[in-house]
């Protein structure tokens, strides 16, 4: 086997295993939602869903606070 046939396969071989890395990159990234559209969904949205949204968020939020985990905030 000559040099260069073993520089052109190992250049090859480098080469295809990045772009296996990237495919996987790629692939991993699809079940995520992005700010971007997050935001164009909530345009969407009329006034009072909007309103019964950030309802729902503030909920939420509230069950999650720490310092009010023991009593019971009105």
């Amino acid at each position: 086997m000559d040099t260069s046939q073993l520089i052109g396969g190992s250049i090859w071989l480098v080469m295809m295993l990045l772009a296996g890395l990237v495919l996987y990159r790629l692939k991993a990234r699809r079940g995520h939602v992005g700010a971007a559209a997050s935001g164009t969904v909530y345009d969407w949205l009329n006034e009072e869903k909007r309103n019964a949204v950030e309802v729902i968020v503030e909920d939420k939020a509230a069950e999650r606070d720490e310092e009010h985990a023991d009593d019971t905030v009105p």
